[in-house]
């Protein structure tokens, strides 16, 4: 007894690897002659319950969907009881005609395919949605497979010229397999007309990588076109693209549904355009129902259209599409095509702009603000060892963020490599290392940029005549705030230029992070003006100047008036050459300064120069609560103030140290500056010998 309680168990173990009922049958056979049972012995009940068990579990591995089919089947309605057999009446009699949708191609809007879609022929006028339901509750769904494919094959075998040589897209369904002698009729079609078809297969997890790979590797060995259905939803990732490796991509019209108005699906499908783009996939935008979601698609860089605005689906396969949507298509695509001619790629809101794709496709020019998105936030994304040729436009009046991500910008000389548009509020975000190589930012007059971010920007320009930040020697610039924690670094040389600000002025903000000046030349300011007025507020920074000029300021004008608060910041200014001031006017009328809680060191080596002031009129100097300390040398060297006009200089618990090397006797010069020093130290050393401050 043992020896068959034993065998009971072995044949428990083999049951449990079979999935067919011929193959259990098969094992019962086998055992039987093992086990030489009768009916009276009293292993034979215990057998009997054994096989029982082995049937029930096999029908649960086998049968599992077929139950959970027949439980919905009993939960039908009447209603549904007769959908389901007017389907089953449908299928058996073949009763299914097609209606043919027009791709059409976003270059001229030509046809460039046709799908085919089931109609099924009831005067119930189900939908194509309620067979396929009904013929998956009966385990039909390979019959719905077999006649779509051999229906639509024999109308094309037929009647090919019907179609003017386009190809026709076949909608597979997944998971269903045809039987051996519909599968060889279908392999035949399909290889004689393999310059037609293209298989549609929708982008499902539930093909195994072996099931699929030998789906893919029949469709190839025919010459087989195949697209993917859907993208966009359920499975979707990129693997499974590159697992596919399709020729045509449908993007599902989920994605494509008021696109105009949702900057998120704008990114989206332009990601999954490009991507198609870079593995030789034509993209299909799929659903297009309206002009704003079709100019959309077209400027995104999709291949193809499908959807009731272009055409609907009709059972009269049309030569064209109507007329006016082609000359619709066609602007659409020349506008797409300008930007392309004319190498201007205009950003949309809310994009992340991949510059090395810019690079690989033309492109010389980023618009930011084009019509219709004049609010927003952009983010310009490239790679510290990209170097590029690419500037930046900023349309009038456009207000938003633009965020530069280790990019590198450049343009022709004279020209800016970003121009803020006039009317426009930006905010320039600067994130790792941003370069611009042969000119800077142009601000016009009544434009406002703000600098932000924790990153550093790096201008070099080299031109007769420059200006890195603001506008040209003839401009206003407009109001520029530096509000950044990171840094601002600018290298120049030229004849003539400005790093910060303009010829003829305008408002300068910097409230924190740090600017590192580093210019050469005949003439030019480091942060002010050159021929106006300047008024600079300063705090919360640091600044950094090597300066070598024959005439020029480190900050303040050349030839303006000053007025310059310094506040909680720390100012190094280096500069040599001719008529030299670090902080303040050369020939401008009046210099008012206040260093309040702050540093600020000048070393000066010029001709005739000075540390703070204005080196020809009128000086007000202010220190509280801070340090000056400067070496000046020259023909003519001041620490502050110059040889002619009124010099009022006051420091406040504050510690003025001042080394002065001069070989006119200027100390006779200063000894008739009014002077008040309250607290702290201050001490001037002329030539060597300190002098006493009255």
């Amino acid at each position: 007894m043992q020896d068959k309680i034993l065998l009971l168990t072995e044949f428990l173990k083999e049951a449990s690897q079979i999935m067919t009922e011929e193959e259990l049958t098969r094992l019962e056979k086998s055992y039987n002659g093992k086990l030489f049972l009768t009916s009276d012995d009293v292993i034979y009940k215990l057998w009997n319950e054994v096989l029982l068990l082995a049937k029930e579990n096999l029908f649960l591995r086998s049968n599992g969907a077929d139950a959970a089919r027949i439980r919905k089947l009993a939960s039908l309605s009447p209603e549904e009881k007769e959908t389901l057999a007017e389907v089953e009446i449908i299928i058996n009699q073949n009763r299914f005609g097609y209606h043919y949708q027009p791709i059409v191609n976003t270059e001229d809007g030509g046809i460039y395919s046709y799908e085919a879609l089931m109609r099924p022929k009831s005067e119930m006028k189900l939908s194509p949605f309620h067979v396929l339901k009904y013929a998956e509750l009966t385990d039909r769904l390979n019959d719905i497979e077999r006649a779509t494919f051999l229906n639509v094959l024999e109308s094309i075998e037929t009647d090919k010229p019907a179609f003017h040589g386009r190809r026709v897209f076949i909608n597979s369904i997944p998971k269903t397999k045809l039987e051996n002698e519909d599968f060889r009729r279908v392999g035949e079609l399909l290889m004689k007309h393999s310059d037609t078809v293209v298989v549609e297969l929708t982008e499902n997890a539930e093909f195994g990588d072996n099931e699929f790979s030998a789906l893919q590797e029949r469709y190839r060995n025919m010459d087989i076109k195949i697209a993917i259905d859907d993208y966009g939803t359920g499975y979707s990732n990129v693997q499974n693209l590159l697992r596919y490796n399709p020729n045509y991509v449908k993007i599902d019209r989920s994605l494509l549904t008021e696109i105009q108005d949702n900057p998120k699906k704008k990114h989206f499908v332009r990601e999954i355009i490009e991507f198609c783009h870079d593995n030789n996939i034509m993209a299909l935008a799929e659903g297009v129902e309206t002009s704003d979601e079709l100019h959309t698609v077209i400027l995104l860089g999709a291949d193809l259209i499908q959807g009731y605005y272009t055409a609907r689906p009709s059972a009269e396969i049309i030569e064209a599409i109507p007329f006016e949507i082609r000359q619709e298509i066609k602007r659409y695509h020349q506008e797409r095509q300008d930007g392309r001619d004319q190498q201007v790629y205009a950003a949309e809101n809310s994009e992340r702009v991949l510059l090395d794709r810019l690079v690989k496709d033309g492109y010389k020019c980023i618009l930011v603000g084009k019509e219709g998105t004049k609010n927003g936030d952009v983010a310009i994304i490239g790679s510290p060892s990209l170097e590029t040729e690419i500037h930046l436009e900023v349309a009038p009046g456009f207000k938003g963020r633009i965020t530069l991500d280790n990019v590198s910008l450049s343009n022709v000389k004279s020209r800016p490599c970003i121009d803020i548009g006039e009317n426009s509020d930006v905010t320039l975000v600067i994130s790792g290392e941003t370069r611009l190589n042969q000119s800077g930012i142009r601000v016009p007059e009544s434009a406002k940029l703000t600098f932000d971010g924790d990153g550093k920007l790096d201008i070099k320009i080299e031109a007769v005549e420059y200006f890195a930040i603001g506008n040209d020697l003839n401009s206003r610039h407009g109001e520029l705030v530096f509000n950044q924690s990171g840094m601002v670094n600018v290298n120049a040389r030229g004849k003539t230029g400005i790093c910060i600000g303009s010829g003829l002025g305008g408002k300068i903000t910097v409230s924190q992070g740090k600017i590192v000046l580093n210019f050469n030349g005949n003439t030019g300011v480091g942060i002010g003006a050159v021929n106006a007025n300047a008024i600079l507020d300063i705090h919360t920074c640091a600044i950094d100047a090597e300066i070598s000029l024959m005439n020029g300021v480190a900050v303040g004008s050349m030839n303006g008036s000053v007025d310059v608060t310094v506040h909680k910041s720390s100012l190094r200014l280096n500069m040599s050459g001719k008529m030299l001031s670090a902080l303040g006017t050369i020939s401008g009328k009046t210099a008012n300064v206040l260093i309040d809680d702050s540093i600020v060191a000048a070393n000066i080596s010029g001709f005739y120069c000075t540390g703070i002031g204005s080196l020809e009129k009128a000086t007000e100097l202010r220190v509280e609560n801070g340090a000056f300390r400067a070496s000046v040398s020259g023909e003519t060297a001041l620490s502050f103030g110059g040889k002619s006009g009124d010099v009022k200089a006051a420091f406040i618990n504050s510690d003025a140290s001042v080394s002065i090397r001069s070989k006119e006797d200027t100390q006779e010069i200063m000894s008739k500056f009014n002077i008040e020093t309250v607290g702290g130290r201050s001490r001037i050393i002329f030539n060597g010998h300190e002098v006493e401050i009255t």
